[in-house]
């Protein structure tokens, strides 16, 4: 507990709160208010007024939802990324959504922690001294981890890959050429040009790169 607040000591964090649901904004104004590192709380009710104050004044660290009615959070998440990067501003989503897309998304964009509405109260505390011990990572409350697992596991059932295929994919994978390939498995390099198109179809992408990736992504390949 007391390298926990070795973490946070020392911090004096200006903290901009932007949510349109104006309780939930007080709520965790309310529970910012006890933090002794945190210095100076403002709440925002529109993205575009949040925006203009960035501009002037210093924000340490922004608490967003992404469902805004003007510009949306995960919008207001990338221009707020275009001044600062996660050393100079910790961006945490609050938000009540629970889709696996626009967490990814969110997290693709440099978001710091995302946790549900549901979470807040049990694990804004856990993800501050996270985000701040381990700046190069981000921090997803259990019940977004929970869903992005699942979301996983879905994706994997559906490409449901014959051996020959996952066979290749792990080739591919290893960084073997097209020729290397048909001489491991005794085809031709024509061959094995039709199935890698064929793979690629499957997993909808276009690019070799991008079907490493999403092999990867998804466990059907381990990574290196």
């Amino acid at each position: 507990m007391m390298e926990e607040k070795k973490v946070m000591e020392g911090l004096s964090l200006n903290v901009a709160i932007l949510d349109d649901h104006k309780m939930i904004a007080e709520m965790l104004k309310h529970v910012l208010k006890k933090f002794s590192y945190v210095k100076t709380i403002e709440t925002f009710y529109e993205s575009d007024v949040f925006l203009d104050h960035f501009k002037k004044k210093r924000v340490h660290m922004l608490i967003l939802d992404v469902f805004m009615p003007d510009i949306d959070g995960i919008e207001v998440l990338k221009k707020c990324r275009e001044k600062y990067d996660s050393s100079k501003l910790k961006i945490v989503v609050l938000s009540s959504s629970i889709d696996p897309d626009i967490i990814s998304l969110a997290l693709d964009n440099g978001v710091d922690a995302y946790l549900t509405k549901e979470d807040f109260s049990s694990e804004l505390v856990t993800a501050f001294q996270f985000i701040y011990k381990n700046p190069s990572r981000a921090y997803v409350s259990e019940k977004a981890t929970n869903v992005l697992l699942s979301d996983k596991a879905d994706k994997i059932a559906v490409i449901r890959l014959a051996p020959r295929e996952k066979q290749l994919l792990k080739f591919i994978c290893d960084a073997m050429t097209a020729k290397e390939i048909a001489h491991e498995l005794d085809l031709s390099v024509n061959t094995i040009y039709f199935y890698t198109k064929k793979l690629m179809n499957k997993m909808e992408v276009n690019r070799t790169q991008d079907l490493i990736l999403k092999a990867v992504s998804l466990g059907l390949v381990s990574k290196k």
